[in-house]
């Protein structure tokens, strides 16, 4: 993600220009926070597929890794929801003190 920043030097020409741009910054930052948690999900749906009695990928299955690696993607969804979280509460802090 490349956050959408001025020319070096530039200044903005006003408190809400500046504010403005730190707006859409934060909810380009929410945006990328929520498709990474979408593609998370999505791997662990994948995964728990793999490790069904559908599938059965028996490296998946047989022995820790694969009770690993669905942990790390559960333990992923679960920081990203935080960080998600932490995010939209700063931005609706920044509409309270804006009004």
């Amino acid at each position: 993600m490349t956050l959408h920043t001025l020319p070096a030097g530039y200044e903005p020409s006003s408190y809400d220009e500046h504010a403005e741009m730190i707006s859409q910054a934060r909810g380009q930052v929410l945006a990328e926070l929520a498709d990474g948690l979408k593609a998370l999900q999505r791997a662990g749906d994948g995964i728990a597929e793999l490790r069904s009695n559908a599938v059965h990928d028996v490296e998946l299955v047989a022995g820790r890794d694969g009770r690993d690696v669905a942990t790390f993607i559960d333990d992923s969804i679960r920081l990203g929801r935080a960080a998600y979280a932490v995010m939209h509460a700063i931005i609706e802090e920044g509409r309270e003190l804006a009004r």
